[in-house]
Parts: structure tokens; sequence; C-alpha cells
């Protein structure tokens, strides 16, 4: 079950970023590395943030490492129990893998268990949901957003690749505090091709080339 938030939202525990970090995204190649979402694409965990009023948050999600990066976004979709876990190479041909890095501290919500804990909450709440659950938890980071003007987005460990931590960006708060170090094409780079291979297999997963 996950709970509305509540009207009066509680204290919220911040996690510092800092100035510097690398952080790694795996995007779609028409889109930029230090861009965010405008509320389009398909539901995810805390995406899109649209308010009952239209209103967009625009969101860009990103990854402690390239690994947890790839299982948040390629692999994020195959069960664990699945009879056959295949993906084939097409799947990634469209996508880039990207550094970048904040240009000053981001104060993100934390959302581990001991800060979920604290509302009361625990990760079946929030993290380990199904997609079918995706409408509510967004509905939680909007919620977050709105509750503390300090909050540069959303940090939590990742469901798929713990205990590295996936975060959330909001746009209208990190604005251009991004910057890229290096981008390239994952289909035609043989070097991300052959991590992917080896991040599939550690999970059971086949990379179809």
């Amino acid at each position: 079950m996950i709970p509305l938030p509540p009207l009066a939202f509680p204290a919220i525990n911040r996690f510092i970023v800092p100035a510097g970090k690398i952080l790694h995204r795996i995007h779609g190649r028409a889109f930029s590395p230090d861009g965010f979402n405008p509320c389009k694409g398909r539901p995810t965990r805390f995406a899109p943030l649209l308010r009952a009023d239209g209103s967009c948050i625009p969101t860009a999600y990103a990854a402690e490492t390239f690994e947890c990066a790839a299982h948040e976004t390629v692999f994020h979709e195959i069960q664990h129990d699945a009879p056959r876990k295949t993906i084939d190479a097409d799947a990634v041909e469209a996508l880039d893998h990207a550094t970048i890095s904040p240009s000053r501290d981001l104060s993100l919500c934390a959302l581990f268990e001991p800060d979920l804990n604290r509302w009361g909450l625990t990760r079946q709440n929030l993290i380990d949901t199904f997609a079918s659950r995706y409408k509510e938890t967004a509905s939680w980071a909007i919620a977050i957003h709105d509750a503390a003007p300090d909050i540069d987005g959303l940090i939590w460990t990742s469901r798929r690749c713990d205990p590295q931590f996936a975060c959330l960006l909001f746009g209208d708060r990190v604005g251009d505090a991004l910057v890229i170090h290096t981008r390239l094409p994952i289909g035609s780079t043989p070097a991300l091709l052959a991590q992917m291979r080896d991040f599939g297999n550690r999970a059971g997963i086949t990379l179809v080339i």
C-alpha cells in the first residue's frame, strides 16, 4: 500500500551530492546529457511530475555508476524471475552513455530506508513498487518538491543495483548547474557494449549482439 503524501509534509532528511561528483546517465541520443525531460514519455517511478493544474516539473535521472544506470534503464523492465532474460542490442542503438557532475553542491531528499522510516514508510512503499503504482510514487516526488524549495531532487538505493544510488534531479532547481564530461553512443562503442554485456551477465541477462 502506498499512502497519500501528508498535506503538512514532515521534516526532510537531506543528502548532499558535492560539486564535482561524477554521475552517470543513459539517455536517448536526441537529448542532451544535461537536459531535463519536460514530462514526456512513459511513466517511471518519479516521473512525469505533472501537477493537477497541468504544470510540469522537468526531471532527469542519474546514477552513481554506469552499471547502476544500465540496470535502472536498459535492464529495468526485465523481471528477476523471467524464464528467458534476454535483451536485443537494438535496445541500446539509440542510447548514449554520459558522465556529468554538478557545478555546485546538490541537496537531495534522502529516500534511504532510515529516512523513509522517519515518515512511517519503508522501501516497499516508494522504491520496491510495481510500475502500476508509478502515478502514486510520483505524487510523493511532487509533494517533496513543493514542500521544500531548497531541495534539488531525490536520492535512493537502486532497486536493481544495490548498494549504489540512483537519483532524480528537478530541472527547475538544478537548471544549468550540470557539467558534461563525456558522451558516447553505446551501440557503436565496443568498450561500452562489452561493459553492458558484463552488467547483464551478472544478473543472468543476455545482451544479444
